[in-house]
């Protein structure tokens, strides 16, 4: 093994710089250390072949540089690789060299220094970091960040015991008088701090760090160190007194430097529940909405009307993520809902008014249930008073109980109806209306919005004008629902006249056939009640036009029964079954054609059939009302129809006469053609 370690001990040193850096590499892969090939690698590093020295560095990274130190560590003032790797073995020495770095540090440029001080950083202890906090004040702004990194991270690899001493220089730092030449310090300090760990340290940490968050101290200063504050809440138990910092710093103005920090900090602290209530106090002070969220998401828990009393006002805040915190809050909150309901009676914020019944809809029914009276008595008042909060209360009352609404309406559309107020129709149309249009009328409250639409509409007789009149889409509903008892209730309303009930009867008497009773009966109160009133001809006539086209509506039948029945006639004809010869007219199915059917001798002829059911419809008792005739009498006498729309009767339909009686029968000559224009005479008078 000597003759080994004595040969690559003579390649090191050979001439041959690749036979040198091919011996540097079969070293630093055997392994093999002896104060001769480290010497020999030490000699290495004086030569000008940066691959040489290179090679040279890395073996005795791995085979220990203790001896050669005084060589490796120039080398930390050269550039790119050679740096980097003398750095690494310089670290791999530990604090031997640090008297060699001190001495070494004036004379380096910028780069240089910075790698001093992270060779130093690395070795750590005492003497490293004492050197290092020594030169902090004088170096310029960017060695000074640089010190500062590499500082904290020899904290952290400190074990928390052997802190303490070096918490000594940096306390002795803050208290220097060079802090007023140099002010950044001060964001170095207040960086430091914020890496001791320990018990006691930490807490005296602490300590200085509340001192830096003053105001009095720039707002750089004030952020660093609330910084380092929130890294050491958790370390140990706060005090009361770093408590109460932490919950002021919460109303400090500065959010980005001060509050916001600090909020990061309090979101870790753990409060007891004695101590949510406080927090009330705390969401008045602070200017921050990120602090109104948080507290809102902890007062959750706190279900007192106190505290839901101080959440309130925050639902009409200006900011929309606030309002939607406290909403969120007062969710959780069932004994909030007497606070709630009073605000709902006072605000005229419609968006809180709409957020308190969002929130008011989670809460049980049989809690709200007792404040349907007094949402009710407030929504009329609202309305009265033409403020479009009341639609808030009605969302609050359709949710839960729509009748003491209901009632209430009634009660003063009934007192309207009843009083002589100019716009007590108008009034009383938009109260009934509030329960129309939320589908929470009834049939009672139906007949009053037809009344009061009514009376309060200008009666334009013009179709367009009628479509438009929601009254008479009532009325018509109403007829269908109970036509008898509306008629009934109709007649006997004093507040209706006749310019009503003309209006309401020309209007259905054009609204078809399932209409014209209601009309009929609309008109003829007219002509009864009112017969020296100005509408009461134009009653009559309009009854006149209806029995009208009820008898045109007769005739159209006894036509079509007549050409049914002749259809029939002719059936029977070519099947046979109708006699040619004479006989009596018991004796022929079908004699006298309009008395029975033919085949069946107890039924009723198509004809017969079509009269008996007009004279039961409602035209004809209309007909009847208004002229007098029976229909039944008009109908079985010998019909002469009137030809629609001329006045005049037509020719006469010729009866069936049997055959027996028409052979004795002495016929009439038939008129000469002079005197076919000429009027018939009666029966029985000569010429």
């Amino acid at each position: 093994m000597n003759a080994l370690l004595s040969k690559l001990s003579r390649l090191l040193d050979s001439d041959d710089i690749e036979l040198r850096i091919a011996s540097v590499r079969v070293v630093a892969e055997i392994g093999l250390s002896s104060k001769s090939v480290i010497h020999s690698l030490g000699r290495c590093l004086r030569e000008p072949h940066d691959e040489l020295r290179l090679g040279a560095l890395r073996a005795l990274a791995r085979l220990g540089a203790k001896d050669v130190a005084h060589t490796v560590v120039p080398l930390i003032l050269e550039s790119g690789p050679l740096r980097e790797q003398a750095m690494a073995v310089i670290s791999s020495v530990g604090p031997s060299v640090i008297g060699q770095l001190r001495v070494l540090y004036p004379e380096a440029d910028f780069h240089g220094k910075k790698a001093v001080i992270t060779a130093l950083a690395r070795i750590g202890g005492k003497p490293a970091l004492q050197f290092l906090l020594k030169i902090l004040p004088e170096e310029p702004f960017e060695l000074q960040k640089h010190l500062a990194l590499c500082i904290c991270e020899a904290l952290d690899r400190m074990p928390p015991a052997l802190q303490s001493p070096i918490y000594g220089m940096v306390l002795r730092l803050l208290r220097s008088k060079e802090i007023e030449k140099h002010p950044q310090v001060l964001v170095t300090a207040a960086i430091l701090l914020g890496h001791f760990r320990g018990g006691s340290v930490a807490t005296r940490a602490r300590n200085e760090l509340r001192l830096l968050a003053d105001k009095k101290y720039p707002s750089e200063v004030r952020r660093h160190a609330m910084v380092s504050f929130n890294r050491l809440v958790g370390k140990t138990k706060l005090s009361t007194a770093e408590e109460q910092f932490l919950w002021k710093s919460l109303c400090d103005e500065d959010w980005h430097n001060v509050a916001q920090n600090g909020l990061f900090a309090f979101q870790r602290l753990e409060l007891p529940r004695k101590l949510l209530p406080k927090l009330v106090v705390l969401l008045h002070q602070t200017p921050h909405f990120s602090v109104h969220i948080h507290i809102f998401e902890r007062l959750q828990s706190s279900d007192r009307p106190e505290v839901a009393e101080a959440i309130l006002p925050f639902l009409a805040d200006s900011r929309f993520r606030v309002r939607d915190a406290a909403e969120a809050a007062l969710r959780k909150m069932p004994k909030s809902i007497e606070s709630l309901f009073s605000l709902l009676m006072k605000t005229d914020d419609l968006e809180v008014t709409q957020r308190i019944n969002a929130i008011l809809r989670d809460f049980p029914q049989e809690t709200r249930q007792k404040y349907v009276e007094r949402a009710s008595s407030k929504l009329l008042a609202l309305y009265e008073e033409n403020d479009l909060h009341y639609k808030s209360f009605l969302e609050f009352v359709k949710s839960l109980d729509p009748q003491p609404l209901r009632k209430r309406i009634y009660e003063k559309a009934q007192l309207l109806k009843k009083g002589k107020l100019k716009d007590r129709w108008e009034r009383m149309a938009g109260l009934l209306q509030i329960l129309w249009d939320n589908h929470l009328i009834t049939a009672e409250g139906r007949y009053l919005l037809a009344v009061a639409l009514v009376k309060s509409s200008s009666k334009d007789l013009a179709p367009a004008a009628r479509r438009a009149n929601l009254g008479l889409r009532v009325i018509r509903a109403l007829i269908y629902d109970n036509y008898d008892d509306l008629v009934k209730r109709l007649v006997h309303d004093k507040n209706l006249d006749s310019e009503d009930f003309f209006y309401l009867g020309f209007h259905f008497s054009e609204e078809g056939e399932d209409m014209r009773p209601f009309s009929t009966a609309m008109l003829e109160h007219v002509v009864k009640k009112y017969p020296k009133s100005k509408e009461m001809g134009p009653a009559a006539h309009k009854l006149q036009l209806q029995a009208k086209t009820l008898e045109a509506a007769v005739e159209a039948g006894r036509v079509a029964a007549e050409v049914a029945r002749k259809k029939e006639l002719r059936k029977l004809k070519k099947a046979g079954l109708l006699p040619v010869a004479s006989g009596s007219s018991a004796t022929s199915p079908v004699l006298a054609g309009s008395h029975q059917a033919p085949g069946n001798p107890g039924a009723k002829s198509p004809l017969q059939g079509n009269i008996a059911a007009a004279s039961k419809s409602p035209a004809a008792a209309a007909l009847r009302r208004t002229e007098g005739v029976s229909l039944g009498k008009s109908l079985s006498a010998p019909m002469r129809p009137t030809v629609l729309g001329s006045g005049k009767p037509s020719a006469p339909t010729t009866p069936v006469i049997p055959a027996a009686r028409k052979a004795n029968m002495k016929l009439a000559p038939k008129p000469s053609a002079s005197r076919q224009g000429s009027k018939p005479r009666k029966p029985g008078r000569k010429k």
